[in-house]
């Protein structure tokens, strides 16, 4: 028979199958989430600086066009591009939950504005950026916060929280 104290120190162990399993969710779709933001982001300002000198119906043509093209050409280089920086802030995440047990957001976030400030800070000078590299660092740096944000949202959901049996909590208040 066990008593207490052996239930209590039975917390359950994160596994390694969970952690890689982390981590492949952040590496398969944080890429090609971040291109799609970027070609999103792009195409938005590119429609927006337009408006005001063609019609609606050709910005709006143009606008679907970029997005198409970016999408087409985006995806293959996203992963030759992002699959380091994804599978950075996938490692940092699943670290965390192996220490933790919980998926953290902020975590997720934050891994993924540091890797974005230094992706930012590579394609160009921030001090002395002209106004359209200006608009890529900020496209650089949005890509990779939504691309941790729906990675977050989906590993979240695919994995939770390791379950955590009520005999555990046995014994704490007493």
């Amino acid at each position: 028979m066990t008593d207490i104290g052996q239930v209590q120190d039975s917390k359950p162990k994160p596994s390694v199958g969970r952690f890689v399993g982390i981590v492949a969710v952040f590496v398969a779709l944080g890429p090609p989430v971040g291109a799609l933001a970027v070609t999103l982001l792009l195409a938005g300002l590119g429609l927006g600086s337009g408006l005001a000198a063609d019609g609606w119906l050709d910005q709006g043509r143009f606008a679907v066009g970029v997005m198409l093209l970016g999408i087409v050409f985006g995806l293959p280089i996203s992963y030759i591009v992002g699959t380091a920086p994804a599978a950075l802030v996938g490692l940092a995440i699943a670290s965390w939950d192996a220490r933790t047990g919980n998926i953290s957001l902020y975590v997720a976030l934050g891994a993924a504005l540091v890797l974005g400030v230094l992706a930012a800070l590579r394609s160009a000078g921030l001090v002395s950026a002209s106004e359209g590299e200006r608009a890529a660092q900020i496209a650089i740096l949005l890509s990779h916060m939504a691309a941790a944000g729906l990675c977050w949202l989906l590993a979240r959901a695919i994995f939770g929280r390791p379950a955590v049996s009520n005999t555990s909590e046995m014994g704490k208040n007493q």
